[in-house]
């Protein structure tokens, strides 16, 4: 079977796929083994994501949960992912590299990024394996912060309603401050920027940025808040340089960077944005985390319609390729297993292939 490889036919290297969660939780239908003949067969080769992992373990019935997590973990076609944080941080480092390499560290601290890197892509599979039940739990106490995310993103949608708002091409969207307006600003403060208007997906990203590493980063060992891109960034980057010219780090966003340098940052962004013309779901979060990975992937197969829908629209936007959708047949009451249900998906995609092909030599 050959698919396509961002806009090319090649037949001798293997597709690579991401399973959202909402099939891989489903594979507890005795479907784990037919999954392994079709990656065989189609030569499929899977990406497993970290954050998969953590939805997985998320899952209240130890029985499934064991059994999920070994069909994630274990196979010949499986390749473990680095974690979106460390895709993003890779993207910030190279950013600084090139528009401000006097902020690098003469020496990166290579071993803790090693470090990092072993737990991520082995240590928390081996724990989740042996026993997920502390992971279980570690990850019930993080439904509060994905709680807080979702009621961040129904108060957005409610002031985007309200202000009757069209979403046009997301690269020229563009925000400003409005210091007359009652509405509490969504970008937040920015050192250096006078509130004038900027491209969206800038200035969100530079708030990022800058809170995460600018802000939190610096007291997040004594108040306990999560300091995940500091730890990412610290090994290359001299933060203090950094946090001493804030103004010129905003600016380094607002004015120099390009979306081609940024991809899984800027696609994360998009997902989150477009999340909020549709209804607001509790997935969210995890949905956009998932978007990150695409850029790396041929194939993302998935049984929530309205998720295909988010990225169909970023898609029209975005100026770089990512992975193409696959909607999977998400009804379970047709007794149809969860593997079948995927190779029809497949199978379909195929046929339009094809045909597509076929037309085109005519």
């Amino acid at each position: 079977m050959y698919w396509r490889h961002y806009g090319r036919s090649m037949p001798t290297q293997s597709t690579r796929i991401i399973l959202d969660t909402n099939l891989w939780s489903t594979l507890d239908d005795g479907s784990l083994p037919r999954l392994e003949t079709l990656l065989e067969e189609q030569d499929l080769q899977v990406q497993v994501l970290p954050s998969t992992l953590l939805e997985i373990v998320d899952i209240p019935l130890e029985e499934v949960r064991r059994k999920l997590v070994a069909g994630l973990a274990r196979g010949s076609r499986r390749t473990r992912v680095r974690t979106e944080a460390d895709l993003f941080a890779e993207e910030v480092v190279e950013l600084i590299r090139r528009t401000r390499p006097e902020w690098l560290r003469r020496i990166p601290d290579r071993a803790e990024v090693e470090r990092l890197r072993t737990f991520w892509l082995k240590k928390i599979w081996r724990q989740a394996l042996e026993d997920s039940t502390a992971l279980h739990e570690h990850q019930q106490g993080q439904s509060p912060m994905r709680d807080h995310i979702v009621d961040g993103q129904k108060q957005n949608r409610k002031g985007m309603s309200e202000e009757k708002f069209k979403l046009g091409d997301l690269t020229e969207l563009h925000g400003k401050d409005d210091p007359e307006s009652d509405r509490p600003s969504l970008l937040g403060k920015l050192p250096g920027w006078d509130g004038s208007p900027r491209a969206l997906w800038r200035l969100n990203l530079a708030h990022l940025t800058w809170h995460q590493l600018g802000v939190v980063g610096p007291r997040a060992r004594i108040t306990g808040e999560d300091r995940t891109m500091t730890d990412w960034i610290e090994p290359w980057v001299d933060l203090g340089q950094l946090r001493s010219s804030p103004e010129s780090f905003v600016h380094m966003w607002l004015d120099e960077v390009h979306i081609a340098e940024v991809p899984r940052n800027w696609l994360n962004w998009a997902v989150d944005f477009v999340q909020l013309t549709v209804k607001v779901g509790s997935g969210n979060p995890a949905d956009a985390q998932h978007a990150s990975y695409l850029v790396d992937c041929d194939l993302f197969l998935t049984a929530d319609r309205r998720f295909v829908e988010v990225l169909e629209r970023v898609r029209e936007d975005a100026p770089f390729p990512f992975a193409e959708t696959v909607l999977v047949d998400g009804d379970r009451r047709k007794g149809t297993p969860t593997a079948e249900r995927i190779e029809q998906a497949l199978s379909h995609v195929a046929q339009a292939r094809n045909l597509i092909d076929a037309r085109r030599a005519l």
